[in-house]
């Protein structure tokens, strides 16, 4: 008998769970995460209860506050779901050295070899259930399949907080409704829809070109572990809309300056350099604008990226003469190690790193750069984060 050696795990609506287990007033109540129901910006996570009403991710906050009324919003603490999912992946990989992360909340596992460590692969993943669940305190949701769709369209089938195995693969995802199918986009299905195919089977009878590309490789895949995409990540970023509009050019630079110090300390806490930066602006009109320069080599050094972050937000901020609704700075080319040339100084890297074991020890809000001071006017500080309106966390 074939077994399923693919193992997909996701947490429970995860940003809106860690509020509830930090805050067990929550408990039970429709919980929704990315700001207040007035101001702008989109819904990061909404609980299961929120999505009653209709809630869900990237709904604008306003909407979300007419479709429910009585549901609790919150700002989020993107610095600890940071942390928490930090020791969700740690905890996945005592049982697997194969582990593929796919964002913040949920991964893929190989337990092609470690199943064989235990009495079933079924076991292994009810283990692993529950090993996350007390460890993060978190719910989560596991599927087992024979390839990564089949184990993605087995934990939604799992959710919420349980554990599902497809036995029969082709014939489960044949079945499914083509909006379940990762891959395919909203234009894509309308133009399907429209023409009366609303499921995989009936898309493999009337297009079998299409779903020839799409579905079937993953039922034919070999019998090792489907080829992972690429594992190293290619950039990082940080943004955030603006309570209201900004003029005044050093909030907007105060508020730059924390997004790349935020990313610095992330590059350094996770080993990493990088080789190229980019700065996003988006005005009061919706027009969004960026730019990217290559640092001077590869480094995590905040003062070297910052000096160039610096200089592409003026570059930008001359597109127009109306006030900044967002701005944001990514970093590119990421790299695990660099060759260093004998002429580089890196004493600008020792400060980060420096500055880093600081934050790590007294929390890191214990030390900013002058020009962040500005943020302390109008945002909260607590000991990990200045708690922005509408921050966003990407990779």
């Amino acid at each position: 008998m074939k077994i399923p050696f693919v193992l997909h795990i996701d947490i429970d609506a995860f940003f809106a769970a860690v509020e509830v287990m930090l805050n067990p007033y929550l408990k039970g109540k429709p919980v929704i995460v990315g700001g207040m129901p007035d101001e702008r910006g989109v819904v990061s996570t909404a609980s299961y209860e929120a999505r009653k009403y209709g809630v869900h991710s990237g709904m604008a906050l306003r909407t979300a506050g007419q479709k429910c009324p009585q549901g609790i919003f919150v700002r989020g603490r993107y610095h600890v779901y940071s942390r928490i999912s930090e020791k969700f992946i740690a905890c996945l990989t005592r049982f697997s050295p194969r582990v593929e992360p796919v964002s913040i909340d949920e991964a893929y596992m190989d337990l092609s070899g470690s199943r064989y460590l235990h009495s079933s692969v079924y076991a292994l993943a009810e283990k692993i259930k529950q090993t996350v669940e007390r460890e993060t305190g978190l719910s989560v949701s596991v599927g087992l399949g024979f390839s990564r769709l089949g184990a993605k369209l087995a934990t939604e089938a799992a959710k919420p907080g349980g554990l599902f195995f497809v036995a029969d693969e082709k014939t489960f995802i044949s079945n499914l409704t083509l909006e379940k199918i990762p891959g395919i986009g909203n234009h894509t299905l309308l133009i399907l829809q429209a023409m009366g195919i609303k499921r995989v089977k009936e898309l493999e009878r009337a297009y079998p070109a299409i779903w020839k590309r799409s579905i079937a490789p993953h039922f034919y895949s070999q019998s090792h572990y489907p080829a992972a995409r690429e594992a190293k990540t290619k950039s990082f970023s940080r943004e955030t809309t603006f309570p209201e509009d900004i003029s005044d050019r050093d909030m907007v630079v105060s508020h730059l300056a924390y997004l790349v110090d935020r990313l610095s300390v992330y590059l350094i806490d996770h080993d990493y350099f990088a080789g190229r930066v980019e700065v996003k602006a988006r005005f009061s009109d919706f027009s969004t604008y960026t730019k990217r320069m290559p640092l001077e080599y590869p480094t995590y050094s905040y003062n070297n990226i910052w000096s160039r972050a610096l200089f592409l937000l003026d570059q930008l901020m001359k597109k127009k003469k109306l006030p900044l609704r967002l701005v944001g700075v990514k970093v590119e080319d990421i790299a695990g190690q660099r060759d260093l040339l004998p002429f580089i100084s890196i004493r600008s890297e020792q400060l980060s790193r420096g500055v880093t074991d600081i934050k790590r020890r007294f929390g890191f809000s214990s030390i900013f750069t002058a020009r962040e001071l500005l943020l302390e006017k109008i945002y909260p500080v607590e000991r990990d984060a200045i708690v922005l309106k509408t921050a966003s966390l990407t990779k």
